[in-house]
């Protein structure tokens, strides 16, 4: 008798969690403040990427929550990153962008975040990088840079705007002097306007969106090219200059631009939650007010599913231990 209670008492519990469970899941950002953050400064494209993104979710979570833009600059994104990973709620109110740069670095060294093991909602755009020098550089072309040493600005040596610099140093000779400590691209920027360095890497979208007058007046011109090829832009590509097995190393790097404006919460968020959030994402960067408003800005949207970017990184993390050596070396990585 005592067995057959209490199997129905579990059947009734069971019953009754699969009925509220979804409800619950629903019912929970009612009244609640999600936050995105960006790991950079407000005034550069990430910011308003992620403020494209905010406005857009308070739309689509259920529950029509309010949504607020945190920003949380420093050590090339890495601080963001790291307080988000460790620190943040994992109720799945807390929602953070990675610094595209930041998704490499665990092959680096030893991080306080682990990109495979974060859930990703999704990706607002796939990034095709530059490196862009002010039209003053003594620089024109690649081999120029070669020759004589180029100043360049950066916000850490988390960021691609260290990483990809130091890495063609190694791959193929270039003398690239990079500045670190800024605090967001548009410092960075700002610097380069003002003749404190010759330029800076960035993602061809955060060039266009922040900065499109500076092309179109020929202020400034871009070097070289990362990921994949932009239309239109004719500057060396990153693929054309380096052979071998040192190509491998740069396709792993190019996992930056191939993730681009990713967007993760913490492992330990609950998957009804993600799975909340990952549907009102992709909602939200195909929400035709999004598109249009990210084209009036020059900002292109061309996103990837969380599943997508799970894949992507799962693939790339099995770069092998040797050429994770070498990656390090040419990076000055201890």
């Amino acid at each position: 008798m005592t067995i057959r209670l209490s199997v129905t008492a579990l059947a009734a519990a069971t019953a009754l969690g699969l009925l509220t469970q979804p409800a619950l899941a629903e019912d929970f950002y009612k009244d609640k403040t999600v936050t995105v953050m960006v790991p950079s400064g407000l005034g550069a494209s990430m910011g308003l990427y992620g403020r494209m993104l905010a406005g857009a979710l308070e739309k689509y979570i259920p529950g029509n929550p309010t949504v607020i833009v945190q920003s949380r600059p420093g050590a090339g994104g890495t601080k963001g990153t790291n307080y988000a990973y460790n620190a943040a709620p994992v109720d799945g109110s807390y929602i953070a962008m990675l610094s595209s740069g930041n998704v490499v670095l665990p092959k680096l060294r030893p991080m306080k975040y682990d990109v495979t093991k974060v859930q990703w909602l999704g990706s607002m755009a796939v990034r095709p990088s530059v490196l862009w020098l002010w039209h003053t550089s003594p620089a024109r072309a690649v081999d120029d840079a070669k020759a004589q040493e180029i100043i360049l600005g950066s916000t850490g040596a988390g960021s691609g705007m260290s990483m990809w610099p130091k890495l063609m140093n190694g791959l193929i000779g270039t003398k690239f002097k990079v500045i670190e400590g800024y605090k967001g691209g548009a410092s960075v920027n700002k610097a380069a306007e003002q003749g404190e360095v010759h330029g800076r890497w960035t993602s061809y979208s955060g060039l266009t969106a922040a900065k499109s007058q500076w092309l179109q007046k020929g202020q400034v011109r871009v070097l070289m090219q990362f990921g994949p090829k932009i239309r239109g832009q004719d500057a060396a590509s990153i693929h054309d200059l380096v052979k071998g097995d040192d190509l491998k190393i740069v396709r792993f790097m190019e996992l930056s631009e191939a993730v681009g404006l990713g967007f993760w919460v913490r492992p330990e968020v609950p998957k009804d939650r993600v799975a909340i959030l990952r549907k009102a994402f992709m909602a939200s960067v195909t929400d035709p007010e999004v598109v249009k408003a990210a084209a009036e800005r020059m900002a292109p949207i061309d996103p990837l599913s969380g599943e997508e970017i799970e894949k992507l990184v799962a693939e790339a993390y099995t770069l092998s231990d040797d050429l994770a050596v070498r990656m390090r070396t040419l990076l000055g990585v201890k």
